[in-house]
């Protein structure tokens, strides 16, 4: 087992290239539990994951939790701390994010730059990140993450339904124990759906409007 991995420890919405884009027939799918499809394939010595599900919330109510950095934590499998650094505008935005690796192993950290798209014509929303680990200096108790993307491909559906996928690459830097690994893959994607999907049930997810977005 590889000992670098793809870890699904970044819930936050870090971004990267369009899922549609991306070829299907080496992904592999790991499980099917609770509504949750997740795949993966290997990428020399990194895992690539991606995560299918369908969720009752509009594109601005996903957008807008994917927006709200401060909340990551209260729904991002392992995020301890999340803090937005620079707002550039409604589809661009700097933050930072620390990630709880279990003892022995130190904590990771990461800073992002993430953007959001919309297609005028199928409505469909890309949100990529990427990381950019030089926009804020180190910190000498953390391992700083410098190699890695995500993306959200979130694509409007019947009856207040939205298609959701969630792709993710990453390196987090040094020696994983195969115990770890096997968590990224499996424990951390589907707590992180489960999450979300309860956490937009709010009044405020179902009902807010984006003026910037067509739902």
């Amino acid at each position: 087992m590889p000992k670098k991995v793809l870890t699904l420890f970044l819930f936050v919405g870090y971004f990267a290239s369009s899922l549609f884009a991306q070829k299907t027939d080496s992904w592999i799918l790991k499980n099917e539990k609770e509504g949750v499809k997740v795949y993966y394939r290997k990428t020399s010595d990194i895992y690539e994951l991606k995560l299918v599900t369908s969720l009752k919330v509009s594109l601005s109510g996903l957008v807008t939790l994917l927006s709200e950095v401060d909340n990551y934590p209260k729904w991002g499998y392992k995020v301890s701390e999340s803090r937005e650094l620079k707002k550039v505008s409604d589809w661009e935005t700097y933050y930072y994010s620390r990630l709880d690796f279990p003892w022995p192993l130190d904590d990771r950290d990461i800073v992002v730059r993430s953007r959001v798209e919309q297609d005028p014509v199928t409505r469909r929303i890309t949100a990529t990140s990427v990381a950019v680990p030089d926009y804020l200096p180190t910190n000498k108790s953390v391992v700083r993450m410098r190699n890695a993307h995500t993306t959200w491909t979130l694509v409007p559906g019947l009856g207040g339904w939205t298609y959701v996928e969630y792709y993710i690459y990453s390196d987090p830097g040094g020696s994983l124990p195969d115990w770890l690994v096997n968590m990224a893959l499996d424990v951390g994607p589907r707590e992180t759906i489960k999450n979300i999907r309860s956490f937009v049930q709010q009044e405020k997810y179902q009902n807010i409007k984006l003026a910037h977005l067509k739902d």
